[in-house]
């Protein structure tokens, strides 16, 4: 059985992929939200994995390969499953979604969180488009007068979240992407924004309509790169990986 640590649009599309080619694929999502994407048929273990939980999982279905298609920027979740693949001795395989690509001058690269919070106080209404994982940190800006505009899932936990960090309905846009460029620039124009800020999450994570958008304003893009993960084994191209994957387990 190959197991697909999925969670993203692509981790989904990948598994049904796999699914239909006549593979016995085991999906896993954190949320019970990411499980009721996938299609009918397909089998799938909800909740957060550590290391004794992936590596049992692993023994229980006698897994034969980890296809990581996590988020990038899911790095704990990636070098788990590294770690965890080399003690089971069985394969590791990232799908790594390709980075944006864009000429847009008006881009502003930082490492992580911290510099990005760091790199915002020069900005006064700073516009979120990277979920809410991390709000807690950008949250710190409302204490030094910065007004922020977050967008984020319309779920009850998120929203409280939200809630519990301070921020009010004037602050939060509940809504489930993928935003076209019309909607971005409509929002980002509505909210007048300062600056957006993003991760490197790719074209299926919205990030080319984004950019155009924010160029359309001339407004910059505070844009964090993806974390460092030292993959053992990756591959960008979701047809290659299918194409691999049959070939190890169909021929």
């Amino acid at each position: 059985m190959i197991m697909v640590l999925a969670g993203t649009k692509d981790g989904r599309i990948l598994s049904e992929r796999l699914c239909k080619k006549g593979l016995k694929v085991l999906a896993t999502t954190v949320t019970e939200y990411g499980s009721r994407l996938f299609d009918p048929g397909i089998e799938f273990r909800t909740g957060p994995l550590n290391k004794d939980s992936l590596e049992q999982i692993i023994k229980e279905n006698n897994i034969e390969l980890i296809v990581d298609a996590t988020h990038p920027y899911a790095k704990d979740i990636s070098e788990t499953a590294i770690a965890v693949s080399c003690k089971c001795n069985i394969e590791y395989l990232r799908y790594e979604r390709e980075s944006s690509k864009t000429e847009y001058p008006n881009i502003i690269h930082v490492k992580d969180i911290d510099e990005a919070v760091n790199a915002l106080e020069k900005y006064q209404r700073i516009f979120l488009t990277t979920g809410s994982k991390n709000l807690d940190k950008f949250a710190k800006l409302m204490h030094i007068g910065k007004y922020l505009i977050t967008r984020v899932l319309p779920k009850s936990e998120v929203l409280k979240k939200c809630e519990d960090l301070g921020l009010t309905p004037e602050n939060i846009i509940a809504a489930k992407g993928p935003f076209s460029m019309e909607m971005n620039f409509q929002m980002f124009k509505e909210y007048r924004a300062d600056v957006i800020v993003t991760k490197d999450s790719g074209a299926i994570g919205g990030v080319p309509e984004k950019i155009t958008a924010a160029s359309k304003l001339n407004l910059p893009i505070l844009l964090i790169e993806r974390p460092s993960v030292n993959y053992p084994n990756v591959v960008s191209d979701m047809d290659k990986v299918i194409c691999e994957i049959c070939n190890r387990f169909l021929l």
